[in-house]
């Protein structure tokens, strides 16, 4: 790969622009072996967009590469944490301080980790030396705030998520409702299998490890995403729960459980829950192309407005922007001059009703 193509890439992932910059990458065969400085600029756009199984093989090889970069290792303790891989980010972490021991993110996103581990202690200590030196730094701020308070708890969850730039999430060029503006439309683009009664479903359960609950909650919430895809949807729900029990409120869990009702065709169901992982964690291109989608069915053209100038802030390459920014314009045309108007009790659609 040539220096200018390597710069053209630095200069996506500057711009925000994950999305042009990963299907450039990926057109261009970028591989840790051929272009390491590419690779990790196609690692790190693969975590911004939150495709971190994606990202994790890679960072794998670029570590010979890149071992000794502080930012690097970073980059590669938080996809580890979003995995749920919490030992080996701290060790990840560990290594980048040892580089550069007086990085504020590093030691914000260490303090998140710490968190994690249920070491309240330690983080609040790097917590509040972090402040002391810089008392406008708000992540921190934040991270200090919600630690008191889950001391002074009688149950804390250790699920929340760091909430800095880099925490971007959520892209997927298979998410099944990015088109979805009516419940015509949702019908016309393919059947979805009912819902079945799995057999399997109790021996799975029984059968995931239980070395570590929370090692078996991540396995449970694999097997549900698994589960999606292999249109068991009443068996990912109940893995859902299943893991609910021990990460607590956790995003990807409610990520999962809106996708299997969405194939359910339990419209509103899918749109509390992924408002629910939205508020847990934050904003990401899928999340609010799907609400675009589920405001546009229930009529509130301005609310479906609002998200897709949302996701496009987040990601201005996403390659479905126009498409459904030109779908929004023909609903906004039928709607006509009738205002959504807030109902006693909103109406199930119709085909949620016959899914029932």
């Amino acid at each position: 790969m040539t220096v200018t193509s390597t710069k053209h890439l630095a200069e996506l992932f500057a711009a925000g622009r994950y999305h042009e910059l990963i299907a450039a990458a990926q057109s261009a065969q970028i591989s840790p072996q051929t272009d390491p400085t590419g690779a990790q600029l196609l690692a790190a756009a693969l975590f911004s967009v939150g495709e971190f199984g994606a990202a994790a093989p890679m960072l794998e090889e670029l570590e010979p590469a890149f071992g000794l970069n502080p930012d690097f290792l970073s980059l590669f303790a938080a996809n580890c944490r979003r995995l749920g891989q919490l030992q080996r980010a701290e060790e990840l972490f560990v290594r980048a301080l040892q580089i550069s021991p007086d990085s504020p993110q590093i030691r914000n996103n260490q303090a998140n980790l710490l968190i994690d581990l249920g070491r309240l202690d330690e983080a609040r200590e790097i917590l509040t030396r972090l402040l002391d030196e810089q008392p406008d730094y708000a992540d921190a701020r934040t991270n200090l705030n919600r630690l008191s308070f889950q001391n002074e708890s009688p149950q804390s969850s250790s699920s929340e998520v760091e909430q800095s730039p880099e925490s971007v999430q959520g892209w997927s060029l298979a998410d099944p409702l990015l088109l979805a503006f009516s419940e015509e439309e949702v019908s016309q683009s393919g059947p979805r299998k009912p819902a079945q009664s799995v057999p399997e479903a109790a021996a799975l359960l029984q059968s995931l490890p239980d070395a570590d609950a929370r090692a078996m909650a991540l396995e449970q919430l694999e097997q549900a995403n698994k589960a999606v895809a292999e249109q068991q949807f009443a068996f990912a729900l109940q893995l859902c729960s299943q893991a609910l029990k021990i990460l607590g409120a956790y995003a990807p869990v409610y990520d999962c459980a809106s996708d299997a009702y969405l194939n359910l065709r339990k419209f509103h169901e899918a749109e509390l829950c992924l408002l629910h992982a939205m508020a847990l964690d934050a904003p990401t291109p899928k999340r609010c192309l799907n609400l675009v989608s589920f405001a546009s069915m229930r009529g509130d053209i301005a609310l479906a407005q609002h998200h897709l100038r949302q996701a496009a802030s987040l990601d201005p390459s996403h390659p479905q922007l126009e498409q459904i920014r030109s779908n929004l314009a023909k609903r906004e045309q039928t709607a006509g001059s009738m205002p959504y108007a807030f109902q006693l009790a909103w109406e199930l659609p119709q085909a949620t009703q016959r899914s029932a």
